[in-house]
């Protein structure tokens, strides 16, 4: 594809013209109290050794109210050897498992992400989502729309079963994403909307912003467990050309 194309592109999604059904918007109401968990998790590749790597991988929770952080826990840091699929699939589990254990607690459970699979009970919301429609986005494209016959309105629109786009601010940008599976959609978003005051989110939920930032493994910590790694590898007897040459990325050297 030339640069002229993919601009083609770009301006046909700007400017598609798609209707989509105006009695399926439904407004909602803003709760004014609320409490929730919010589960994350992040992970790095530590090294590639192009057969095999090993991630670093952690999930955590804060629990919250409108007014802040009650309650957090970020587990430990897991290492693990896998490929790239296997790691996002263990710690996607990792962090439903988590939701699931929380939700025993009869408090709602948001969960960054989507569900892919039916869980009653969890909240999925996605900062990306894949939903496509003509092979355009079709979030951006409801949003829009809903701009249009909705202004500074909170509302939802179901996709499919289980599957919403919502608005959780009335002005707010943004639309997401939202996966559940239960009869009381209406009061579950009034209850989650009240997360979504944050100037600096608006929108979106505080606390998954919150366990976002705190399960996040950073530069540094990434830095320190290459180095204990290394370390203890060759405490154990592995030669430190060996190591070097087996985790070296050749592409680094050659934009070097």
């Amino acid at each position: 594809m030339e640069i002229d194309d993919a601009l083609n592109y770009i301006i046909d999604v700007v400017n598609a013209k798609i209707e989509f059904e105006r009695d399926n918007f439904i407004e909602f109401e803003r709760k004014e109290k609320a409490k929730a968990y919010a589960v994350d998790g992040s992970s790095i590749k530590l090294f590639d050794a192009s057969s095999f790597s090993i991630f670093a991988r952690r999930v955590g929770y804060v629990f919250a109210n409108e007014k802040g952080v009650i309650d957090k826990k970020i587990n430990d840091i897991l290492i693990d050897i896998c490929d790239e699929n296997e790691n996002e699939e263990r710690r996607e589990r990792e962090e439903k498992e988590l939701a699931m254990k929380l939700k025993e607690n009869n408090e709602i459970v948001m969960l960054d992400g989507c569900l892919n699979e039916k869980i009653e009970g969890i909240v999925a919301i996605s900062k990306k989502s894949g939903l496509k429609i003509r092979n355009m986005p079709l979030i951006f494209l409801i949003n829009r729309f809903a701009d249009k016959i909705m202004p500074s309105k909170c509302w939802y629109y179901e996709i499919e079963k289980g599957i919403y786009a919502v608005k959780l601010h009335p002005y707010s940008r943004f639309a997401f994403r939202i996966d559940y599976y239960g009869d009381d959609i209406e009061e579950i978003l009034s209850i989650i909307s009240t997360f979504c005051n944050d100037i600096s989110c608006l929108g979106y939920p505080y606390p998954l912003a919150e366990v976002h930032k705190l399960v996040t493994i950073k530069q540094e910590e990434g830095e320190y467990l290459k180095y204990a790694l290394f370390k203890k590898a060759i405490e154990k007897g592995a030669k430190i050309d060996d190591l070097e040459s087996m985790f070296y990325d050749y592409h680094e050297y050659l934009e070097g």
